[in-house]
């Protein structure tokens, strides 16, 4: 995004001067989800999620199983933002990995939109940036109990050209990846 492009830059350098730049990349990564504006392309939700859970899977150091994606078989198309979906659900997979506990991410048709859940890890781990996520996606809903629960409505572009999902063998192998900078400290070589 233009209004970042100063601190990306300065990120850039930081980062070829050796400094770890990924907590405030993830910040900037954040702020991006936050402010932008709607696509002129649609991401076809059951590709992006799996590629991005696939992603996710490999990076984190956590036992098998920890993560399950439920997609559906028909196509799912919604004009939403890279980066928004992505920072919402790795915010949400970094709370479940602070829980130590199995996350589940599921996409369910509901009429003119997708219903995008989310399941697992304690509501007391969640990062505090998950909320203003969950709200720049659309209408949300969050369940309090033993642990956190929330689903969000996206709504549906079947009209719009279709953005192809990220490669997930790419996400991991670039340092600076969503995957890798939202999931810091929970990566397999971030632990020792």
């Amino acid at each position: 995004m233009p209004f970042f492009g100063p601190t990306r830059a300065a990120l850039a350098a930081a980062a070829a001067r050796g400094a770890d730049i990924i907590p405030s990349l993830r910040l900037v990564l954040t702020a991006e989800a936050l402010t932008a504006p709607p696509p002129a392309h649609a991401l076809e939700l059951n590709a992006e999620l799996d590629a991005l859970c696939a992603a996710a899977r490999e990076l984190a150091a956590c036992r098998a199983g920890w993560l399950y994606f439920c997609g559906t078989d028909a196509p799912l198309p919604a004009a939403v933002p890279r980066g928004l979906l992505q920072g919402t659900v790795l915010t949400f997979l970094r709370g479940v990995l602070r829980s130590e506990g199995r996350a589940v991410v599921r996409l369910l048709p509901q009429g003119d939109s997708a219903v995008l859940a989310l399941q697992g890890g304690s509501p007391a781990r969640m990062p505090g940036d998950l909320p203003a996520l969950l709200h720049r996606c659309g209408p949300y809903v969050t369940a309090a109990g033993a642990r956190y629960a929330a689903a969000v409505r996206l709504a549906l572009s079947p009209t719009l050209p279709l953005t192809p999902p990220p490669d997930a063998d790419a996400l991991v192998l670039d340092r600076y990846s969503p995957p890798r900078v939202y999931l810091q400290g929970f990566c397999v070589e971030d632990i020792d």
